[in-house]
Formats: structure tokens, sequence, C-alpha cells
């Protein structure tokens, strides 16, 4: 069993960690803790248990060094006690005025990004230490736009400086051959953000950041640790990948038509040409008009997908619980009346999905919901899919941040870098990758010149994508429909190994479970050694 334990007055971030670790591991691997349940598995020298504790109390110092002694996996994440701080040889200290003002950066100007002076670099050898694997993304910033204050196309969140649970926890600094990250500005260093201590009978990763990296590809990490650390002496988890066994890739793509939906077609046949599945997410005012009710009877006929981007476009999903079921429900409503089709997944409007959204799609029967973003709900720009935070066990989250848009393609001779190199984070992280762009509208082109200059760029991230191998190009009905059946797998342990049992699945394709240095095929249910 995975454990996570965090003081009684830091719960909300210790529900953030349960839901992250289960859309990883599983419903039945992950469990809150307890300090008396952690002073239980003390007396369990056998036992298979993994504690994440997060920002431990001091007086928990001696019971952690004991269980850091023992043949256990430990995660720590956010501040060290000066005691437990002691122990494994790391000196501590608040966060200086300069790093808390290089964490930070403007908005992103057209046809530029915007990056924070500071950022994390990851060293390659210690973290081949840690998987076996070379670091996907060696260095990243830690706030990046791509758009305004808006997007990042990169996909990963902010890791802020304001002693939020999204926040370094504090400044540190570690023995060298404990470090797995460093915080660094314009190449000085400014302290750790990961540490490995690897001797002796346990193995403990730290990372300096309360949430850990729930919301970028960074959380690899943490279910290599799991899964394939010390396979040999140490316990492992099984780890359910989020992309279908039998792919070195997966992607899924969409237009939200926010204003037009017949003025998608230019591109919709180019994706025909491409052999590539094409979505719509409908804005239901817009189905006012008789003349957006063809095109997307022929996407369905073509065989792609149908979603809802809500009845009205209203912020915040109206700003309410109420208004959100509203939303979500006349939407489906709209969409069933006028073109025949009854819509399952939605798209939040401005990405914008808080909590109360997430429980008025789920009554309306909406059985998941594509959101994620950096700049608002931190909890849904998730690092993997599945149950987000707050929700119920039958409706499901997909962050995808990566918007293909005219004005977020680079000034030079690279104009396509940041997508390409999204989706090559997004695969090396093992994510199923997703990213949208609009339909043009009377009265905004989002930054694109020409209808030409759009379908090349859409062709030349195909052609980028499909380098990688065997890709799954799967529209978001496909999509979601995996990730569902993914999401409500249970992972039981027996005495001979763990069994994994798929729900009566909606999706073909079979999944994948990452273990011990293996990557196995589920179809409907098997037993993990």
């Amino acid at each position: 069993m995975i454990h996570v334990l965090a003081p009684g007055n830091q719960q909300p971030t210790a529900t953030l960690l349960v839901a992250a670790l289960a859309r990883s591991c599983g419903l039945d691997q992950v469990s809150p803790g307890s300090f008396s349940g952690l002073l239980q598995t003390l007396h369990e020298p056998d036992g298979h248990h993994a504690w994440v504790v997060i920002n431990p109390l001091e007086d928990w110092t001696p019971a952690l060094i004991r269980l850091a002694s023992a043949r256990s996996k430990l995660i720590v994440l956010g501040e060290l006690p000066p005691a437990l701080a002691e122990f494994l040889k790391v000196r501590t200290g608040p966060l200086p005025p300069d790093l808390v003002e290089a964490a930070n950066c403007p908005p992103a100007s057209t046809y530029q990004d915007s990056e924070s002076a500071a950022r994390v670099r990851w060293l390659p050898d210690p973290m081949l230490r840690l998987s076996g694997r070379a670091c996907h993304q060696p260095e990243r910033a830690l706030r990046r736009y791509d758009f305004t204050d808006e997007w990042n196309n990169l996909g990963f969140g902010a890791i802020t400086a304001d002693g939020s649970p999204w926040s370094l926890a504090q400044r540190a600094w570690l023995e060298p051959g404990n470090e797995l990250a460093q915080v660094v500005v314009e190449a000085e260093h400014h302290g750790a953000y990961a540490g490995l201590w690897d001797q002796g009978p346990a193995s403990l990763l730290w990372v300096n950041r309360a949430v850990g990296p729930i919301d970028s590809q960074e959380w690899r990490w943490i279910e290599d640790f799991l899964s394939d650390h010390r396979p040999a002496d140490l316990p492992c988890w099984p780890v359910l990948a989020e992309i279908p066994h039998g792919f070195d890739a997966a992607v899924t793509m969409r237009l939200d038509c926010d204003e037009d939906v017949e003025s998608a077609r230019t591109l919709w046949q180019v994706y025909q040409r491409e052999d590539v599945p094409f979505s719509l997410a409908l804005h239901a005012k817009v189905l006012s008009d008789a003349q957006h009710h063809v095109l997307p009877r022929e996407v369905l006929a073509a065989g792609g997908a149908i979603l809802s981007h809500t009845a009205t476009h209203a912020p915040d999903w109206g700003g309410s619980y109420e208004a959100a079921y509203l939303e979500g429900k006349s939407s489906a409503d709209v969409i069933r009346d006028t073109i025949g089709h009854t819509v399952r997944y939605a798209v939040s409007p401005f990405h914008q999905t808080p909590v109360y959204a997430r429980l008025g799609l789920a009554d309306a029967g909406y059985s998941g919901c594509i959101g994620g973003i950096i700049r608002n709900d931190f909890d849904f720009l998730m690092a993997r899919a599945g149950v987000p935070p707050a929700s119920g066990t039958g409706f499901i989250g997909h962050s995808q941040q990566c918007m293909l848009h005219g004005d977020c393609m680079l000034e030079g001779d690279e104009p396509m870098k940041i997508f390409k190199q999204a989706f090559d984070l997004a695969c090396e992280g093992g994510a199923f990758f997703g990213y949208l762009d609009h339909p043009f509208s009377e009265r905004y082109q989002y930054g694109w010149l020409t209808e030409t200059q759009r379908a090349s760029a859409h062709v030349q991230l195909i052609q980028h994508m499909r380098q990688r191998g065997r890709v799954l190009f799967a529209n978001e009905d496909q999509a979601m429909d995996f990730l569902h059946d993914r999401a409500h797998t249970r992972i039981q342990a027996t005495p001979e190994g763990f069994l994994v049992v798929r729900p009566q699945a909606a999706s073909p394709w079979p999944l994948q479970v990452r273990y011990k240095g293996q990557s196995l095929c589920i179809e409907r249910e098997g037993l993990v050694r």
C-alpha cells in the first residue's frame, strides 16, 4: 500500500497527492495515512509499504529516520524539518527575495514565449540512478507562457515562490551525491529541487515542493521510483501507463468552436487527407444557426468526435454548481436536438475547471472533462488523466494545454519548435498528448494569417509526430474512453503478485502496465509478478 501523510492542517494537499497517485497506481493501492499508521509499519520490517509524507512535523523525525533505515520507500515532499534535514546532511533556509522575483515572468508577447529566470535543472547521472532512464527534460523554467499569461504549450504548471503548496518550500543545500535537481538562475546554483538518499536498506526521494511534480511530466520520476527503483531489494508497485500497450505515442486533437463551426471545414479536409481523426467541441449557442449543423454530422460520419463546449461559454462555468449543471445539461440537450448526437465529454470554456463545475457536469451525465492550464484551477492541471481531486469516481479529467495557434508560432527559423517539443515531452513522460485549435470567425483568426499557413503548421506537427514510431491517433471520444477505462482499473495486492482488473472496457486498446522494468499488456485482467 502507498500511504499519504500530511499534518492535519494540510489535508487539502494530501488530497491532491492521493488523487495523483491513484491516477498512476490504480484505485486500491493508495490511501490517506496517519502518523499512528506509520508507527505501526515500523513493526512490519517486511511489509509492502511506501510512505509519501508532506511537510513532516519536527516531532515525526525519529519515526521517519527509523523508516529510512528499514526496507522501505519513502517520498518526502516540501519542507524538511530541522532534525530530518540534519540527518540527511541538508542545510536549509528561507527563499531569498531575489529567488522569489526570479520565479516570476511577464506575459508572453505575440510570436514569442516568456520564461522565468529561475529554472529547474535535472542532473543526468543521478537521474539514471533513480530509474535507469535518461532525463527527458534536463532543464525547465519555473514558470512560462506562450500566450499572454494564460497558456504554457509545454504543458507543465508553475513552480511558485509564494509559500503555497505549489511553491518551492525552502532553500536547501544537499551533499553532491544526493542531489537530483537544482534550482538555477542564469546558471548560478540556488539550492536543490530534488534529492535521493539510497544508501542502506531504504530509499528516500525528496522534492522541494509540497505537491511534488503532480502537474508536469516530471511525475514520471515518481512513477519510476515506485515501480522500478531497486526492484531486487525494495518493494515495487505497478503503474498504469497513460498510452495503450503496443504504441510509442498517443495523440488526440480538437477544435473548440467558440464562434463558428462551418469554417472548420478546410482544416477538417486537411486531417482527412492525413488520415488523422478530427474532433469538434461545440458551443451550443452557435448551433442556433442551422448552417453549423452540417459539418458536425459529417465529422461523426467520418469517424470523428463531438464534445460539448458549454451552452454560453460562461467564465468559470457560470460561477456555481447550479450554473455549471445547467451549462452542461442545456449544451448536451441542444447538441442532441440539433445534430442527433449524445455527448459524453466536455471541454471547459477558457480551460477553467473549478471543483463545482466537475460536480455539476458529472450530475448532468458527463463522463469527463478536458481542461488544464497554468493560469487557474491548478489541481486540474494533471500529469496523468483520471479522477480529479474532489470528483466522483465516475468522472475523469484530462489536461490538454497545448494550443496550436498562429499567435503562438515563434519568430525566427523554427516557428513550430515549441509544439514539437511539447509532443516530445509528452512522449518521454508517457502521456497521452492532446492539442487544440479554433476555427476562424469573423471577429478573430487566432493569429493565423491564412488557412494555408494554418494547414501547413498542422501538417508539420503531424509529420513530426509520425517520426516517433507507432503512433496512435485517436479522436477525443476514443482517447477519453481509454483514459476512463484506465482510471477505473483496479490493482489489488495478492500473495502471488498484483491482480490488475479492468472494468467492462469501452475502449478496444489494451492497457500497458509498467512494473520492475517490464511493459506488460493487460486486455481484461492479469497477474503482475
